[in-house]
């Protein structure tokens, strides 16, 4: 049977201390003290979608505090957000070596909360100015995994309780680009992140939308 391998790009909410790149920040361990608690990989939204759907988790390239935009936390450089990375994988040409199935795309959150320019929806034609609002950067992320690679599927993670200009865009954009999106609702929460019942739900949420 062919492996079925994903790629995860994402912030906070997809970390694990371990599980992801070396110099990415984290915010889940088996250390971690303060809520929200989660310890264990094996409770993560990612890893129980993935046993559930039989996905092997080939890069999981999530970074606590990141941004979709190339608008970043002051003490994050450029490299940190998601265009940035995308980028970085793309030049590698790390999809096609690799036999990537599909990308999961789970941010926003972070653009929401630094309050980074929203900007608007533009399908072509970006410039670097335009790259530093999450409008314009997530249309020109999906439209690079798209070029790279026509087959590879894409499945898009709305967060609850972030700005809905963003939310409702990035549905709007998915719409366009024929790209597969799950809009979470009812997610537990402490401190802004997914308790141990919050990573349950949205696995279960994922999983329902991609059966």
């Amino acid at each position: 049977m062919r492996v079925k391998n994903i790629f995860i790009l994402g912030d906070s909410y997809s970390t694990y201390k371990g599980y992801i790149p070396e110099g990415n920040a984290f915010y889940y361990s088996d250390e971690r003290k303060e809520e929200a608690i989660v310890h264990g990989v094996d409770k993560t939204w990612w890893r129980q979608m993935a046993k559930d759907m039989d996905y092997n988790v080939a890069m999981n390239d999530s970074y606590s505090g990141s941004t979709v935009c190339n608008t970043v936390r002051p003490e994050f450089t450029i490299e940190s957000s998601f265009v940035s990375r995308m980028d970085k994988y793309i030049k590698m040409d790390y999809f096609a070596k690799n036999n990537i199935e599909t990308v999961f795309i789970f941010g926003g959150t972070n653009d929401s909360w630094i309050d980074a320019p929203i900007g608007k929806l533009m399908y072509s034609k970006w410039k670097k100015e335009d790259l530093k609002s999450v409008l314009p950067a997530f249309c020109y992320l999906i439209d690079r995994i798209q070029t790279t690679n026509k087959d590879m599927k894409i499945v898009v993670i709305l967060n609850t309780d972030i700005k809905p200009e963003i939310t409702d865009n990035f549905a709007v954009a998915c719409e366009k680009y024929g790209v597969r999106y799950v809009r979470l609702k009812d997610i537990d929460k402490a401190s802004g992140h997914p308790t141990v019942l919050g990573m349950t739900q949205i696995a279960s949420q994922v999983v329902e939308s991609l059966k």
